[in-house]
């Protein structure tokens, strides 16, 4: 009975397209079903192996997938023969590239780069873009209908077809894999440009690497068996000798059963055929053991095991240690989504959105006003991930001059500058190597070491200042920035094409005055936090922090609370106010006559006086209010006359008395009307 591969894309297009694709390869050996979201899909999907066409799609595709099933994305790529009228473009050549998504046109663009496609400058056009550029060449995947019908020069490069990794890793992940597929893979890798070089070289050098073996077998730290179907052991290497105080000459050519391994650890390995880390206990050698077993398949046919050993105590040293050195150099994210402080709607998208983006190894850039938590919200992202227990390094990129910044991301040999340290530096992306490396204020990153930057994120590898080998890195990359970049980009200060290349995941983080209702939470998450929760703030007060604009976000909240809770008492009252915000609040509190009171408009500026005047009278309600109003001619609601008492009370110039007594002008709010008598109706 063939195994299912079951293949979900947003449009039909695609879906059809990357159905008979993947039937070419493996029609005989697989039942192939392609479902499109945006046609409708009803109830769960069986199968043994899902394909889904982009990472952004997973939560859509999710809903109608079983929790068991394993999920794959696909990676595209382009044909030879699509990309030949690129190279002959001009170096320089600015080029739309049209798709029907912005997503799509984002992913072209960054495949191509990928392909060595560097000379041409792309700009994302898709339906609803807000501004075309005046361009007269457009580069586009299929996607002709959306191709503006000014530009005089189209260049279909076609659909993107499906790289090598993809068809590797579904042959493999579906046990389906024989030598006819990898002749048919073969033949297929000389007519793409693969992005998965590595699986095209593994193909074209299976029998160099064969050769090879064993030279790497005795390189890794883990202890390796290999043995034959009698477990006869064929080979071991050097670090299951050392784990088992023993030598190579003692353990080959033995059986697995012998007295030369612990008898706890030899019954494990031979009790199954396939064993995921399982832990084992050897009192004869008093250590724990962490071990893996594969058996070494060859179309459909057994020839050994593979048994993969890792010394537990061993492990726990060495991981103690780096958690130690990380400490030390301060390369930990420290913060998690559960200390962002707040309850609103648009918080909580928001830290949702990021958890999806922390589940997702690409580059992201995040953007919001300085004192949002941005820093915040990337530890966060970072400790969410699968590279959660990997170094995460932070810089400020406005900080540092440009000569200074190069040196500190890409590390420098001895003499290679005046002042060198003695046999050289790492830089940052080094020692963020397997985690995160964080650049704030990536907008203030000079020219020059942008070029190298961009460089880094594509070849994945450094070269520090003043060296000649190529150092290759594993880095998740995050930036953040304050700046509008599309405005540096228009003045020449940013690059483009690293913008895509950090925009592939994007984050808006908002601001406070956007989120009020999350003030008071962070306002009892700072008292908490340095030791002053019982402290109360008196509720004017906290209208007055409520109305405040807080240019400088949280961390101007957080200046603010210390410096009341370090100067007032018990209960802080606006006498505690910093001076920069007292003086705000005094301004905002000038008379009505001068239209001081941005919250009211002209003809709301006048009914507010109404209201005034009729309370320097008598104590109302809001319905009797409202009679008033209207009886006097004001073209008013219910609705809009609480607003502006929610206005006039927040400036102490009401107060609600209790049951039906209605609102009533205060002593401030009389002295203001003795003050301004002359505000009557004329």
């Amino acid at each position: 009975m063939k195994k299912k591969l079951v293949l979900i894309a947003l449009d039909s297009g695609p879906k059809q397209k990357y159905i008979k694709d993947l039937n070419k390869f493996f029609e005989e050996y697989l039942e192939i079903e392609g479902y499109s979201i945006k046609e409708g899909i009803d109830g769960l999907v069986e199968g043994d192996l899902a394909l889904i066409t982009s990472p952004v799609l997973t939560n859509m595709a999710k809903k109608y997938l079983p929790e068991d099933i394993k999920i794959i994305y696909m990676n595209r790529t382009f044909a030879h023969s699509a990309l030949e009228p690129l190279y002959r473009l001009v170096p320089g050549t600015k080029a739309m590239m049209v798709s029907n998504t912005s997503i799509a046109a984002i992913e072209a663009i960054s495949t191509l780069y990928e392909m060595g496609i560097k000379h041409v400058d792309f700009i994302p056009v898709y339906p609803g873009v807000k501004k075309i550029p005046d361009l007269k060449i457009a580069v586009t995947p299929a996607q002709l209908s959306y191709v503006p019908s000014s530009i005089e020069q189209v260049i279909d490069i076609g659909w993107r077809v499906l790289d090598l990794s993809t068809l590797m890793d579904i042959g493999t992940k579906l046990d389906i894999m024989n030598k006819t597929l990898e002749d048919r893979l073969g033949m297929y890798a000389q007519t793409i440009i693969p992005i998965s070089h590595g699986l095209h070289s593994t193909l074209n050098s299976t029998g160099e690497i064969k050769n090879q073996m064993e030279i790497v077998l005795d390189v890794v730290d883990d202890g390796v068996i290999v043995t034959d179907t009698y477990y006869q052991i064929i080979h071991c290497n050097q670090a299951i000798c050392k784990m088992l105080n023993s030598n190579e000459q003692m353990l080959n050519n033995t059986k697995l059963y012998e007295k030369t391994i612990p008898i706890t650890l030899c019954r494990k390995l031979r009790e199954e055929d396939c064993l995921e880390n399982v832990l084992v206990k050897s009192p004869e050698v008093n250590k724990s053991f962490l071990i893996t077993k594969r058996k070494i398949d060859v179309y459909n046919r057994t020839f050994g095991y593979v048994m993969i050993i890792k010394d537990i105590t061993e492990i726990q040293n060495l991981e103690n240690q780096l958690r130690k050195q990380l400490l030390e150099k301060g390369y930990v994210a420290k913060y998690h989504f559960e200390n962002i402080a707040g309850k609103s709607t648009v918080l909580k998208e928001c830290i949702q959105k990021a958890k999806k983006i922390a589940q997702i190894d690409a580059p992201v850039l995040i953007v919001g006003e300085s004192g949002t938590g941005k820093e915040l919200f990337t530890q966060s992202i970072h400790n969410a991930s699968k590279r959660r227990r990997k170094p995460f390094v932070a810089i400020n990129c406005a900080a540092l001059p440009s000569e200074l910044l190069e040196s500190e991301l890409f590390g420098y040999e001895e003499g290679a500058f005046s002042g060198a340290k003695k046999g050289g530096k790492k830089g940052l992306f080094e020692l963020a190597h397997t985690g995160t490396l964080f650049l704030d204020e990536i907008g203030d990153v000079p020219i020059n070491v942008q070029v190298k930057l961009l460089r880094a994120l594509q070849e994945k590898e450094v070269m520090r200042i003043g060296g000649t080998n190529i150092i290759p890195i594993d880095v998740r990359i995050m930036a953040a920035t304050n700046q509008d970049l599309k405005v540096l980009i228009e003045k020449g200060k940013f690059r483009l094409d690293l913008y895509y290349r950090l925009n592939v995941l994007g984050l808006h983080l908002p601001a406070l005055r956007d989120r009020k209702e999350d003030i008071k939470h962070i306002i009892q998450d700072i008292l908490s936090e340095i030791g002053f929760k019982n402290k109360k703030i008196a509720p004017q007060v906290m209208k007055l922090l409520l109305d405040y604009p807080w240019k400088g976000n949280v961390r101007e909240l957080r200046n603010c609370i210390e410096y009341m809770v370090y100067m007032g008492g018990d209960v802080l009252t606006k006498s505690d106010l910093p001076e920069d915000v007292k003086n705000f609040m005094n301004k905002k509190e000038l008379s009505l006559e001068t239209n001081e009171v941005p919250e009211l408009t002209f003809v709301n500026h006048k009914l507010a006086v109404y209201i005034l005047q009729l309370l320097n009278q008598k104590n109302c309600g809001r319905r009797m209010i409202y009679k008033y109003a209207v009886s006097e001619g004001f073209q008013t609601s219910e609705y809009e006359i609480r607003k502006i008492l929610e206005i006039l009370y927040s400036k102490q110039w009401i107060i609600y008395g209790d049951g039906r007594k209605g609102a009533q002008l205060t002593h401030k709010g009389k002295e203001f009307m003795l003050g301004h008598i002359h505000l009557r109706d004329e």
